[in-house]
């Protein structure tokens, strides 16, 4: 990799910025042209994530290329392609580039060594640069969401041989119900207000054999996904983009090479009852959305680089009733600018159990991930997040640590009110709080028995009194150790493709009899009533799922 091309960005879900600044000897340097808002693509073996990239005028896509094999983007019309000088085609794995896109329109892109050059078929993608509308290739154009079931079945495979062909047959508000069987596919919906449900979570199964990108991808509103399960795939799992109205239930995915269960520039969600586990990325992810009004409920993220992570997740965003349990890291909220939107804010915690981060082999990752490993929740350059209610047991470093991060800009971490949480067993400190900028945040009525700075609690109350200097610099000393070990190549994880295979999980109630609802008003439905939500116990919950 060129020093030119580590310096463009810095990488929101593959690498932290102060890890390049110390792996490139450089930083987070400036692009000749400073883009209005940046959104990163990933290239993995053989799909781009996300496909479908919405940015400002004067925004910019930075492509890395995070896949085992060359890839590069070029435009279908020849405009501007990944590389500099067009005769320089491959981007080799890790290589990063960035493109600047100042006019408005739509941006078809392709990969020269695994697609046509028309941008038709194989690893392809699309900017959609400002407001215009986008339809979907193969699409029936525009359609509107419904907010009730046609009451139309459409079985897969007994009236269709694939759930690709189900899918495109649906008409807003059908049910497309797949029978037991495993699916090698990678399916698109672009349909909106479409339900997708297997008869049997266990045992209707989409297996990527770690050829296929996605599972299934979601490019319309109302979509709700249910009971079944994807695993082996080198992107995603279970993937929403850019959607108003989300909803997955009773999912279980697995051994998925990036994220398990992901919604992406996407508003008016919910995850609930769902599992997801080896991911080397995390097991749920929300990103690039304000307000977000989402909601993760009652799901389990285990084994994985994250449990839960949210990048530029702000407003109405929810984790709740979950557990995250044995992965590198539990719960993350984080600021980047090399997603849309910063900063990342006001996200609600309350009654997970987080448990055993950092602590576990088995727990798929990579070298980003683990610069954040071993803490139970981090608050990484966020604003008015809300940690309260929380288990949070045997953390390798620190149980819930609130820390700035530096990309193209610098973000503290502030305003932060976490209070009445267990947290204990922690490797380095219960609470820690680090770097500069890192001022009215308050801690009150936690169990614990150590923190960073000493006194964190009494020094930072959520009265009045709030002391700007209770900060401690050692967090970010265990950050930059963290880099030199990885520098020093000491750095293993876990291969994702190998991890097991979990339990069986639980079935939607009413199996595939269940009620037809579309994703459609989604978190105006929820009702949620967090003063119910009681600070969980360890001991009084369901049995982990383990691998």
């Amino acid at each position: 990799m060129s020093q030119s091309a580590r310096l463009v960005g810095c990488s929101a879900k593959f690498v932290m910025c102060s890890l390049w600044l110390a792996l490139a000897l450089g930083g987070c340097g400036k692009s000749e042209v400073k883009p209005t808002g940046t959104v990163l693509v990933s290239m993995a073996d053989n799909s781009y994530s996300p496909a479908i990239v919405h940015v400002p005028v004067g925004g910019s896509v930075v492509f890395i290329n995070a896949g085992r094999n060359d890839h590069n983007a070029f435009a279908v019309d020849k405009s501007w392609s990944s590389e500099k000088a067009f005769g320089n085609i491959k981007m080799r794995p890790d290589d990063m580039s960035e493109i600047v896109f100042p006019k408005e329109g739509i941006y078809p892109f392709y990969c020269s060594f695994h697609a046509t050059p028309d941008g038709k078929a194989g690893m392809v993608g699309v900017v959609i640069v400002g407001n215009v509308e986008y339809t979907p290739p193969g699409s029936r154009g525009i359609l509107a969401a419904v907010e009730s079931a046609t009451g139309v079945t459409r079985r897969v495979p007994q009236d269709y041989p694939t759930i690709q062909n189900g899918v495109d047959a649906a008409n807003p508000g059908d049910l497309v119900l797949i029978d037991k069987g495993e699916y090698t596919e990678s399916v698109f919906v672009t349909t909106p207000s479409i339900t997708l449900r297997g008869v049997d979570r266990n045992a209707v199964v989409l297996d990527g054999k770690f050829e296929l990108g996605t599972g299934i991808m979601v490019g319309g509103n109302g979509v709700a996904i249910e009971n079944m399960t994807a695993r082996n795939y080198t992107l995603n799992g279970f993937y929403w983009t850019a959607v108003r109205g989300f909803r997955g239930s009773y999912l279980t995915a697995y051994n998925n090479g990036d994220y398990g269960i992901y919604a992406f520039g996407s508003t008016d969600g919910l995850f609930e009852h769902s599992y997801a586990s080896g991911s080397p990325d995390s097991a749920f992810y929300v990103g690039q959305c304000a307000p977000c009004r989402v909601v993760l409920n009652d799901v389990i993220g285990e084994y994985s680089g994250l449990g839960y992570s949210g990048t530029n997740s702000s407003g109405d965003m929810y984790i709740v009733n979950s557990r995250f349990t044995h992965n590198r890291s539990g719960i993350s909220t984080s600021t980047f600018d090399i997603e849309l939107s910063p900063p990342g804010r006001d996200t609600t915690i309350i009654g997970n159990v987080i448990s055993d981060s950092g602590l576990d082999d088995e727990a798929a990752g990579f070298y980003a991930t683990e610069t954040l490993a071993g803490n139970g929740i981090a608050l990484v350059g966020t604003h008015n997040n809300h940690v309260e209610r929380n288990y949070v047991v045997r953390s390798r470093n620190n149980g819930i640590v609130v820390v700035p991060i530096l990309d193209r800009h610098y973000w503290p971490s502030t305003g932060h009110v976490i209070r009445n949480n267990t947290v204990l067993g922690s490797g380095r400190a219960d609470l820690a709080a680090g770097g500069f900028g890192t001022i009215g945040n308050c801690f009150s009525a936690n169990v614990y028995r150590s923190s960073l700075p000493w006194g964190l609690e009494a020094l930072n109350g959520c009265g009045k009194l709030r002391l700007p200097v209770a900060s401690d610099l050692s967090s970010d000393m265990t950050f930059f150790g963290a880099i030199a070990q990885i520098r020093a190549g000491r750095f293993t994880v876990s291969d994702y493709r190998t991890r097991p295979t979990p339990l069986a999980q639980v079935n939607i109630p009413g199996g595939a009899d269940a009620r037809v609802i579309p994703a459609v008003h989604v978190f105006a439905d929820l009702k949620l009533d967090l003063d119910a939500i009681k600070t969980p116990h360890e001991a009084s919950q369901k049995p982990l799922a383990k691998l």
